[in-house]
Formats: structure tokens, C-alpha cells, sequence
């Protein structure tokens, strides 16, 4: 397996398990819910992986690709936290679409964000 692609899935799996932890001990034990969130997650995940390494004439050294998964990869999981929580504790009930809906949302900004810094980084 390449070097590359065996450091991303440690860091994909560590994150999914940091994300698994953060909905276990905020309460959410719905097998659906928690589904749900990590069918998100790994959708997200592969979405990112794709674009960071194909969009964009910019930088795809080694260095920039860890710092750009390393970055992903706190920020997803806090904010798939977050979200999880608020529909899960708040007494809103948040549908599996509006939940699919605010994940691509966060996917998409990072997709642009991403292209974008590699095309200005040239």
C-alpha cells in the first residue's frame, strides 16, 4: 500500500474514532443516528481526499497534502460533533436530510477553500 494513502487512513480512522467517542459520551445511541453521522463523515472524507489531490494547479507535495488532512481532520470531526449534538440533545429534531444537507454544505466551503489556496498558491 502507498505510504500516502496508509497516512491518510490513519488519520481517517483515528478521526472516526475521535468522532465515535464525541457522539458515544454526548448521548447519541440511535444505531441510525449514529449511521447517519459516520456515513457523513466517510462521504465527506473521500469528497475532500479526491479534491485536495486533484483540483487545482497549486502545491500537492507530500507536506502540504498532511497539513491539509491534518487540518480536515480536526476541524471535521468538531464540527460533525457539533452538529451531531444539537440534533441530538436540543429537542430539535434534526432530519437526516437537513443533517446531509449541513455536512455537504461544510464539504463544499472545503472543497472551494481548498482549490482555491492551491490555485492562488502557485
Amino acid at each position: 500500500m502507498d505510504e500516502d494513502l496508509q497516512k491518510e487512513l490513519t488519520w481517517a480512522s483515528g478521526a472516526l474514532i475521535a468522532f465515535l467517542i464525541f457522539l458515544v459520551m454526548g448521548g447519541t445511541s440511535e444505531p441510525t443516528e449514529i449511521g447517519i453521522a459516520v456515513g457523513a463523515f466517510a462521504v465527506s472524507w473521500v469528497v475532500i481526499s479526491y479534491s485536495v489531490k486533484n483540483f487545482g494547479p497549486g502545491s500537492t507535495s507530500k507536506e502540504d497534502l498532511e497539513k491539509e488532512f491534518q487540518w480536515f481532520t480536526v476541524l471535521l470531526v468538531i464540527f460533525l460533533a457539533i452538529v451531531t449534538l444539537i440534533g441530538t440533545t436540543d429537542g430539535e429534531d434534526l432530519s437526516s436530510s437537513t443533517y446531509i444537507f449541513v455536512v455537504f454544505g461544510f464539504t463544499l466551503v472545503w472543497v472551494i477553500r481548498s482549490a482555491a489556496i492551491k490555485y492562488f498558491s502557485k
